[in-house]
């Protein structure tokens, strides 16, 4: 459902069957298919028929003589585009050029409609000094450019994780003042989860941020840079300016070097295009009115991540755990985390939400994700727990009884797990005696029990009233520490 959807979305922004198959994975016939359901009125306009006699009234000699002068092929066709004489797209009069003009060396410029595409890219950036630590860290420059007005956006960053790749995005789109139709980045993880010539499988934190700006991505094909010649020659000109411009200078902070980055950017768009004979910035005022408006909301970065629903009804991501409902149980979910939450879903729909964990290993639960307890209490995995516990030992077996009891039988499973597994580890005798010793101090978190298999003689350095003590003394940590 969600691919018929796009396919819809991007035949009405005009792509072709083979471009829309290729950005996502499917078989043109697909494509085809769903697009025989819209309605026709609602399709883009077919391009209008192309003259095939106006190579006649091209006089190629002069023509010629112009591009040994060194004048720029996509000059040239641009006066004859306006004076009348052509109605053809530049490759086209191009190739003409090739064909009729013997022994020429005419480079072909890469011309796209206004709003069309933006091209991706990254390139190693310039190292900044760690005032704490004494060593350089490693930048990313990503590098962002609109294929008609060639304007250019940048930033460093210190990786090209999703997070920081998505935001370069943001930036860039706010940077243009719209959305171009594509963008065509490389074929990093952040991207693309899967490079295939034909079929790439776009990375779904990608595709959420293209589905909000209302753009498509087609990637390049790996290890073909002509697929995006434009932004690669763009940082190779930005970089030797830019670069030997700074080599003398130490940057201590990634503020410090987006800041003059940005300040000397706009000294670069404000440059002539040796071709265009204009600077970038006044061709973007051309290209703004073409580009799509920004959405009413900015994008919220969301990281994305699948796992499998645990027997306690928990996810784990990044370290913490999140509550899903018990009917997931075996399940592989999606997980969408911003700064503040984490959202899980099943099938595309939203299945829980929750408040993002400050620091790992904590439980974030809603209780309403729980079973019922009688039916927990008798699941297969509690109550394997529970006879194993029994045939290691009295102690191990009320101990795991403990935790398995009371209104959320699954709240400590994980806990009971770990608990068991460690007999294979260090043995029956010691975990049973460990269990004790915990029963007694009535602490029973696994860091606990392991510290005591350890340690066998640390339960008899404490006092031997320390549960009564710590009832009454405020100043002394409690059960909820090792809960």
């Amino acid at each position: 459902m969600q691919k018929t959807k796009e396919i819809q979305r991007l035949t009405l922004m005009g792509m072709s069957d083979r471009a829309i198959a290729r950005a996502l994975k499917v078989n043109r016939r697909t494509v085809q298919k769903y697009k025989e359901a819209l309605d026709p009125s609602h399709t883009a306009p077919a391009p209008q028929a192309i003259t095939q006699d106006w190579y006649d009234r091209v006089d190629w000699d002069v023509i010629g003589s112009e591009v040994r002068k060194g004048v720029p092929v996509l000059v040239l066709w641009e006066e004859l585009r306006d004076q009348g004489q052509l109605n053809v797209q530049y490759p086209a009069f191009w190739k003409q050029l090739r064909r009729r003009v013997p022994n020429i060396e005419a480079t072909m410029v890469r011309v796209f409609a206004p709003g069309d595409r933006a091209e991706i890219d990254y390139a190693d950036g310039i190292e900044i000094l760690d005032p704490f630590t004494g060593e350089f860290v490693k930048t990313q420059l990503f590098v962002g450019v609109l294929c008609h007005s060639r304007f250019v956006y940048a930033e460093f960053s210190l990786s090209q994780k999703s997070a920081d790749f998505l935001g370069s995005h943001i930036r860039m789109f706010e940077a243009f003042g719209g959305v171009p139709r594509v963008v065509s980045p490389d074929n990093l993880k952040s991207a693309v989860v899967k490079a295939h010539r034909y079929d790439p499988e776009i990375n779904p934190a990608y595709t959420k941020l293209c589905e909000h700006y209302d753009t498509a991505v087609v990637p390049a094909r790996v290890r073909k840079p002509k697929d995006k010649a434009i932004v690669e020659r763009s940082i190779q000109i930005f970089q030797r300016w830019f670069f030997f411009k700074y080599r003398r200078h130490t940057f201590t902070c990634l503020a410090e070097l987006n800041a003059l980055l940005k300040k000397d950017l706009a000294i670069f768009n404000d440059r002539k295009h040796r071709i265009f004979r204009k600077t970038r910035s006044a061709m973007l005022e051309t290209e703004r009115p073409h580009l799509k408006p920004l959405p009413a909301q900015r994008f919220e970065v969301a990281t994305h991540a699948t796992a499998k629903v645990h027997h306690d009804c928990h996810v784990v991501f990044e370290g913490s755990f999140y509550s899903a409902d018990h009917t997931l149980r075996g399940l592989e979910v999606d997980i969408w985390a911003t700064a503040k939450a984490v959202e899980i879903y099943y099938q595309n729909q939203r299945v829980a939400f929750h408040r993002r964990a400050n620091h790992p290993g904590t439980f974030i639960t809603d209780k309403k994700h729980y079973p019922p307890s009688h039916l927990a209490y008798a699941e297969t995995t509690p109550k394997y727990l529970r006879d194993k516990a029994s045939k290691i030992g009295p102690y191990t077996s009320k101990l795991i009884h403990q935790l398995l009891s009371g209104d959320a039988p699954l709240k400590y499973l994980r806990r009971a797990q770990g608990i068991i597994r460690l007999e294979a580890k260090h043995g029956r005798e010691a975990l049973e005696q460990a269990a004790a010793q915990a029963l007694a101090m009535d602490q029973l978190s696994f860091r606990t029990i392991q510290r005591l298999i350890l340690n066998p003689g640390l339960a008899s350095t404490r006092p031997a009233s320390k549960a009564i003590q710590r009832g009454s003394n405020p100043h002394l940590r409690g059960n909820s520490l090792f809960h």
